[in-house]
């Protein structure tokens, strides 16, 4: 009868123990790819900001205000341009049963990280957003129709165009910036005021592949800055 709670107490003890080198670990990890972001970072001119003042949660996954933890700016072909992470977490709360009639209640906690691209533009816009639609998204305009928020059908049917302005969709969002969506040139993005915002799944893993990451979001900052 010993040995049941004494092997318990074994677990237990190899469990706490597989947590700490499995922290460690990670925690070395992200201590060794912050330092490939620092050096990477003063050896091309760009600046490091440790938990920036800004207000892009509002705009990403999870809404999270102060998920913003690092950014990397320089201006690049004379704009303002960052490359920051981000992240939010989610807790779920699970209910299991013992199988003798009572129940016992956990919580697993997951966080997600992106990786946001931003450039500074030489105006202010109204709040406009354009994405890929989802598939429920194109089943709907083709049972109840409508959606031509520019007027290309091609583009309407695959991009979604986010904006209590409708004027505003036809007024920048322009032929030559529908091209470039339909080639595949350019990411979804949306803009309010002065900042042009773009994310993606994962942290910055390859720092020398930030200049690659703004390029294409520099390019819809142009077709926007074109436009009268």
């Amino acid at each position: 009868m010993e040995v049941l709670p004494l092997l318990l107490g074994v677990g237990c003890l190899g469990a706490t123990a597989l947590f700490v080198v499995v922290w460690v670990l990670n925690s070395a990890r992200e201590r060794r790819r912050r330092d490939r972001l620092t050096r990477w970072a003063s050896q091309h001119g760009w600046t490091i900001t440790p938990n920036p003042s800004v207000n892009w949660g509002s705009r990403l996954p999870g809404g999270n205000p102060r998920g913003v933890s690092l950014a990397i700016s320089a201006t690049v072909h004379g704009r303002q341009v960052s490359v920051a992470e981000y992240s939010y977490s989610e807790t779920q709360t699970t209910t299991t049963s013992d199988g003798q009639g009572g129940t016992s209640v956990g919580q697993t906690t997951q966080t997600h990280a992106f990786t946001v691209v931003v450039v500074r533009l030489a105006r202010s816009y109204p709040a406009l957003a354009v994405e890929p639609r989802s598939s429920m998204s194109r089943l709907g305009r083709r049972l109840v129709g409508g959606g031509n928020a520019t007027g290309h059908d091609e583009f309407d049917r695959k991009y979604r165009v986010d904006s209590a302005d409708p004027g505003a969709v036809r007024r920048f969002v322009g032929p030559a910036l529908i091209d470039e969506h339909l080639a595949g040139a350019v990411p979804p993005w949306s803009v309010y005021g002065p900042e042009l915002l773009t994310y993606r799944p994962g942290a910055i893993e390859a720092p020398q592949h930030i200049p690659a990451m703004v390029g294409p979001l520099l390019r819809v900052a142009h077709h926007l800055d074109s436009r009268p």
